[in-house]
């Protein structure tokens, strides 16, 4: 039974339930707030474009008034600069360590131990190779996918554009062997296949200007999408030699300090100085610049993440503005981001495949007439091959230009590639720098510091009780 102002709970269905006073009943705690999801493969957790996204607002319009764009940039800005303070202040702190450390309590003629040094450089390389990692599995990646697309993109225009000229050629083929027909034919009939022919050539010109037309806007895609490619392989260099300069820095700095404290002892009278040296010049500016580069990327990583909130709209917003609203690049990306308004290169495909299918239906009816009409005539089989080329040519065409083909080349480039892959990168490189450049680098620094500084006490000690037991001996020495 349950009974009113009580809580029941049946710990074993085979005994009969115990009852709970209600003023016994426990207040129910607050809920945790949720952890991102665990992921066995790092550089697929999604969870760091919301993450991002969180971070930074809205993407403004192309039209939107400047004070839009400024408090856009403020706060996509915000965090990268608590980071770049951040980093200021560790590098003045590295700098300051390598000029004031104290000697370590206890210090005596025992020698300092090197595993502190030895701990903190291995966390440095293991943060450095996670780094170097992320960022293989996804800046190269995604990059290395977005110029297989744009390579496979230009192969389908440049196929498409062939396919154009051969429709070209054949529509030329086709017009002279029409204009063929009545010198073939007798005197008597002469005008009848004139007239005959002259709506079937007409349609061939028609079919022709609209495979010529498709040619004018269909021509300068392949170059475009090349310009494209190319631009994107230097970026793409520029890019990877931008995003590791930084790792690649801070591992010099990490061999420099393990290759001083790990010097022989004939060596070791120049390491302190050495490393004191370095810390101003190359130390500290390699904090600096981890620091910067760190939060350049995080800026990006926002204000990235923030145009793919909205990706399809943002993208074809942009386009309207630099393209016009007008134009067939905007007609076009309409058409196959959203599925909107009309795609000029296949509606003049579909213009041309119906004058052809007349043109064929004509032949059919009345081609075996004009060939018995007209026996010096011979180009009927030619004239019907010519047309299924031609309607073959228009398939490939349209299958080249289809929806399901062109929009897999933008889901992949740019809402998997760009708006996951990408983002999630730069999440990860942005966490793996700032803990090199602001956690294991400066560690690193400090004990590396402080053991040459208490290798340098305990050899001062050991000479001073070398001293003092020489001065003892040749004082025993004179007193006897």
């Amino acid at each position: 039974k349950r009974l009113k102002g009580s809580r029941v709970f049946c710990l074993n269905p085979s005994r009969e339930c115990q009852q709970t006073s209600a003023s016994n009943m426990s207040f129910p705690l607050p809920s945790l707030p949720t952890l991102p999801p665990v992921v066995r493969e790092p550089w697929t957790a999604t969870w760091w474009v919301s993450f991002l996204q969180s971070l930074g607002t809205a993407f403004p319009a192309p039209d939107a008034p400047d004070d839009d764009w400024h408090h856009f940039v403020l706060k996509c800005s915000t965090w990268p600069f608590v980071l770049l303070a951040l980093g200021f202040i560790v590098a003045v702190c590295v700098l300051c360590s390598t000029c004031c450390v104290k000697q370590s309590r206890g210090a005596g003629t025992r020698a300092p131990s090197r595993c502190p040094s030895a701990c903190a450089g291995l966390m440095a390389l293991l943060l450095l190779a996670a780094g170097a990692m992320v960022y293989w599995q996804t800046g190269s990646k995604a990059l290395g996918t977005a110029q297989d697309e744009l390579a496979r993109a230009a192969k389908d225009t440049a196929t498409a554009v062939s396919e154009g000229n051969k429709m070209q050629d054949q529509g030329q083929a086709i017009l002279s062997n029409l204009d063929s027909i009545p010198k073939a034919c007798p005197e008597a009939v002469r005008k009848q296949a004139e007239q005959l022919v002259k709506p079937i050539r007409q349609q061939v010109v028609d079919y022709s200007q609209s495979v010529a037309q498709f040619q004018t806007l269909m021509k300068p895609v392949p170059g475009q999408i090349k310009d494209v490619e190319d631009t994107g392989a230097t970026v793409s260099s520029v890019a990877g030699a931008a995003l590791l300069a930084p790792l690649a820095l801070v591992l010099v700095c990490c061999a420099v300090i393990v290759l001083v404290v790990a010097a022989p002892q004939c060596m070791r009278p120049c390491t302190g100085c050495c490393l004191g040296a370095l810390a101003p010049l190359v130390m500290m500016p390699t904090v600096v610049v981890v620091t910067v580069a760190a939060a350049a990327q995080l800026d990006l990583g926002i204000v990235t993440s923030s145009f793919c909130k909205n990706v399809d709209s943002n993208s074809l917003a942009y386009i309207q503005s630099i393209e016009g609203s007008n134009s067939t690049t905007y007609e076009l990306s309409l058409y196959y981001i959203q599925g909107e308004g009309k795609n000029p290169l296949l509606e003049q495909l579909r213009t041309a495949n119906g004058e052809l299918v007349q043109v064929e239906d004509t032949m059919n009816k009345f081609g075996n007439q004009v060939a018995a009409f007209c026996p010096e005539w011979k180009g009927l089989p030619e004239l019907k091959a010519g047309i299924q080329s031609a309607q073959g040519s228009l398939e490939t065409g349209f299958s080249l230009l289809s929806p399901q083909n062109i929009y897999p080349y933008y889901d992949r480039a740019v809402r998997q590639d760009l708006c996951q892959t990408v983002v999630i990168g730069l999440g990860w490189l942005v966490l793996f720098q700032a803990s090199v450049g602001l956690v294991a680098l400066p560690i690193l620094i400090r004990l590396g510091t402080k053991y040459l500084k208490d290798l340098e006490r305990m050899q001062s000690l050991r000479d001073q009780s070398a001293f003092l037991g020489q001065r003892s001996s040749e004082l025993a020495r004179g007193a006897i």
